[in-house]
């Protein structure tokens, strides 16, 4: 297992559709396990394919509070069935967009059809922060960015403070 490279926003993978999975083995197992690595070690709560340069409809989150048991979960090629009525604005950070945090309007509950890393299709209600996470995480997968949920003025700003960041890190390098 191992941490993965990630990718910062401006990025041309960021903004595309990820590929959905064909089959699930040894190989789609230890880029799960490598994606847990590095979103962790980022001390994130979701992590998309995309954001570590795979083409692939492949996020995993773990929501539960830092002091409680990891509860990490794995979805492959998510589908949105349904979503609630209802919507609360939530504070989003994002592993793409480090040190930017947005309020982002979104429904409260969402209901997921998904494989696990087993290959058996479920279907899931989440609700409330991880409703967010998994909503945030299936939008990479479709090539949104959540600074697309706010003004363009906004996006704009922070789209060029991520130049200047990533121009700062390639010549740290």
């Amino acid at each position: 297992m191992s941490v993965l490279d990630l990718i910062f926003a401006p990025a041309d993978i960021l903004s595309k559709t990820a590929n959905k999975v064909q089959n699930i083995d040894k190989t789609t197992k230890k880029f799960v396990n490598d994606m847990f690595d590095t979103m962790y070690e980022n001390n994130g709560v979701g992590l998309a394919a995309p954001q570590v340069n795979k083409s692939l409809q492949i996020l995993v989150m773990d929501c539960s509070p830092k002091n409680e048991k990891a509860n990490p979960k794995v979805l492959i090629n998510p589908k949105i069935k349904s979503f609630s009525q209802e919507e609360k604005i939530y504070e989003e950070g994002c592993l793409s967009f480090p040190g930017h945090y947005l309020e982002v309007l979104r429904p409260s509950e969402v209901k997921i059809n998904y494989l696990d890393l087993n290959g058996k299709e479920n279907e899931e209600l989440f609700k409330g922060f991880e409703s967010v996470c998994v909503q945030h995480e299936i939008d990479h997968l479709s090539g949104t960015l959540f600074v697309e949920y706010v003004s363009r003025l906004k996006r704009q700003i922070i789209l060029k403070k991520m130049q200047k960041f990533k121009r700062f890190k390639v010549n740290k390098k």
